[in-house]
């Protein structure tokens, strides 16, 4: 349990990579980190690429970032949509200047920054 004890929060909207997000969160999982889904807004259903599902726990805008060890945001087509949202760009921004680890696999790392 290597991350036992680590608070790690997933990001999470329609057109998601299936394989991208759910390895993340089962790997974190596995090793002993806490992991939160969020997207923006709770309790929203999205489908992946592939058509696998996902439902966000909490809002980007309700996540402390000082409670966060690490931020991942996974590609898709759900980054262009991600990054639309002042909520989830504020949250990532958040992470990144405390100097936590933030996460960008593939598509992620173009489509989440601001233009």
């Amino acid at each position: 349990m290597r991350l036992a004890g680590k608070k790690v929060a997933v990001l999470v909207e329609e057109g998601f990579e299936d394989l991208e997000f759910w390895v993340t969160v089962m790997r974190l999982r596995e090793e002993g980190a806490e992991v939160r889904i969020v997207g923006t807004s709770a309790g929203k259903t999205v489908r992946g690429k592939h058509c696998l599902e996902a439902t966000s726990e909490v809002a980007a805008g309700k996540v402390p970032a000082e409670e966060l060890d690490a931020i991942v945001v996974p590609g898709g087509w759900a980054p262009d949509k991600l990054w639309r949202s002042p909520e989830v760009t504020g949250l990532v921004r958040a992470v990144a200047e405390r100097g936590r680890i933030v996460g960008m696999i593939c598509h992620a790392g173009a489509a989440i920054a601001e233009p």
